[in-house]
């Protein structure tokens, strides 16, 4: 059966969003996307900072926070091969470059540096080797590194029906076994990753989710030749997001910004219509079939009592919880490499995370910006929003703009310029921007326009699939259930794609279906896991090893 003569409705024009809009284009649905915001490309865009631009150059570029692509993605890299770029064979993918290094830099003493890539240089093998033996040197005792191995191949060994069973609802602090452990375990391996890479709290996260997205970049490292830590070689919009966006009107989609969705109409058991604002203009939005790439914080609100009789499933998103991860950036006249990738500020009180973009970006690109003296980037990720800070005893939650600035720069400061080295210095520093999702109503409070949703322990039981009971209604959005099950672009892109097949299905489509893929784990423990399964249908506990 052809789609030619169907319309869908796509509501979002995030990654999950766009990627919805790309799979069902290629399959000949004509598609009609709203976007609230004057840009597409959600938490993924790229804007830039308004004044800044003199000599016939552009103005700074700023982002909601860096872009990160472990090789462990698979759904939003096939799309990105898919979009046309000039010079590159592989589409838009073709501007993701390979990071070598991960700093977990501390405050006043020296950093400890991490390979982040399966080691093919000297260089690397001798940072693998050091990196491996810190545990003592930081302060985690032998018989702890072995706690924590035993508890990551218990992970590896477990079968799926139990970690949806029992891991779902067990916090990675209580499986880590945090409680008892000492002050270096609970810093370095159960805080720094959770709350600086997913701005979740280890007592709150899902087992499930943090366990299982770790293993995935650990074992990134097991790969060769493709690196766990990719980042993209300029701002998002130049090398990604507009590239598609130009892609997408040449497949005929129709789109549409500034457009904020105000509700759904009901026609019996199925979407009637979507009422819509757009540049201050209401209209009802009519189709065949409804995506909603909303945020669950945007969707929640407009699910009427109506639509929960009518499916079950989405009854329940208000109950999903948010945290904050927005990102600022400071423009450098000088350029700060400090590492070939990320580092982490392991006790910042803000769990922040940032990336050197120079060293990543095309040669000539601190050329094209601002007023001829940007020397480097940094960007920055503020990952909790809710501790007090060290120079004000303030969480960021209750700072102005300005605090905020003085605060993020001051505690990467204290992790950066020790044993007499100044990595940063304050005349150095050209310009600053803060991410504009983050809103002040008064200046000493802000709000955020765009919160992170957070797996906690238990809340898959509040998450839907991409397919709704409502007929005609679809789901691409980061909460849905998926392989990926956590908020990224990659689970954003998966839900997206669900969407897409569920559509096909609904339509009677003979199209072939978007590509879903579950992770990779190591064949090798396929045989533990399948005994693990036998013991759970018997009612037994897993086994230990």
């Amino acid at each position: 059966m052809g789609t030619t003569d169907k319309t869908v409705i796509v509501l979002g024009g995030g990654v999950g969003g766009l990627s919805a809009v790309h799979e069902l284009a290629e399959r000949g649905f004509r598609v009609r996307v709203f976007e609230s915001k004057a840009l597409f490309g959600g938490k993924a865009r790229s804007v830039e900072v308004p004044n800044t631009a003199t000599g016939g150059r552009m103005n700074l570029p700023g982002e909601h926070g860096y872009r990160f692509f472990p090789n462990f993605y698979k759904h939003v890299t096939d799309t990105m091969k898919r979009i046309p770029y000039p010079g590159n064979a592989m589409g838009v993918y073709g501007n993701i470059v390979g990071g070598s290094r991960t700093q977990i830099a501390r405050d006043g003493t020296m950093s400890v540096i991490a390979v982040a890539r399966y080691p093919v240089t000297l260089d690397d093998w001798v940072d693998t080797l050091k990196s491996i033996a810190a545990g003592p040197e930081i302060g985690i005792p032998p018989e702890e590194e072995l706690f924590w191995a035993d508890r990551l191949l218990t992970l590896l060994t477990t079968c799926e029906e139990r970690r949806i069973a029992e891991y779902e609802k067990i916090s990675w602090w209580d499986f880590i076994g945090a409680t008892n452990k000492s002050a270096a375990y609970q810093k370095y391996l159960v805080r720094g990753t959770t709350r600086s890479l997913v701005a979740l709290k280890p007592e709150l996260g899902s087992t499930r989710t943090v366990g299982y997205v770790g293993l995935q970049l650990g074992l990134g490292l097991l790969k060769m030749g493709d690196p766990v830590d990719r980042l993209l070689n300029g701002p998002t919009n130049e090398v990604w997001i507009d590239p598609w966006m130009k892609h997408l009107q040449g497949l005929g989609v129709e789109l549409h910004n500034n457009a904020q969705v105000l509700g759904f109409r009901m026609n019996g058991q199925e979407i009637a219509s979507v009422t819509i604002s757009v540049d201050g203009n209401t209209q009802d939005v009519r189709g065949d079939y409804y995506v909603s790439a909303l945020p669950v914080e945007a969707i929640a609100p407009l699910i009427s009592n109506e639509m929960k009789k009518a499916a079950p499933s989405i009854a329940n998103l208000d109950k999903l919880k948010t945290s904050w991860m927005n990102g600022i950036q400071f423009y450098l006249e000088k350029d700060v490499t400090v590492v070939n990738g990320h580092t982490i500020y392991i006790d910042s009180p803000w769990a922040l995370t940032s990336i050197s973009q120079r060293q990543f970006w095309t040669p000539d690109a601190m050329a094209r910006y601002g007023n001829g003296r940007l020397g480097g980037i940094l960007s920055v990720d503020i990952s909790d929003w809710e501790t007090p800070g060290i120079l004000y005893g303030r969480p960021a939650m209750q700072c102005s703009a300005e605090e905020i600035k003085n605060e993020v720069w001051a505690q990467i400061k204290g992790h950066l310029n020790v044993d007499g080295a100044q990595e940063l210095e304050d005349a150095n520093l050209l310009h600053w921007f803060l991410d504009p999702d983050i809103q002040f109503p008064n200046p000493s409070a802000c709000t955020n326009l765009e919160p992170l949703l957070i797996n906690t322990a238990g809340s898959l039981a509040y998450r839907p699939e991409a397919y709704t009971e409502i007929p005609n209604l679809f789901l691409a959005s980061d909460y849905v259930h998926t392989f990926t099950d956590l908020a990224t672009m990659e689970g954003a892109n998966e839900a997206a794609r669900r969407a897409t097949n569920a559509i096909l299905d609904r339509a009677g489509s003979t199209e072939a279906k978007a590509g879903v893929w579950p992770l990779e784990e190591p064949e090798f423990f396929r045989p533990m896991r399948e005994f693990d399964l036998l013991r759970f249908k018997l009612g037994l506990a897993h086994a230990g090893l």
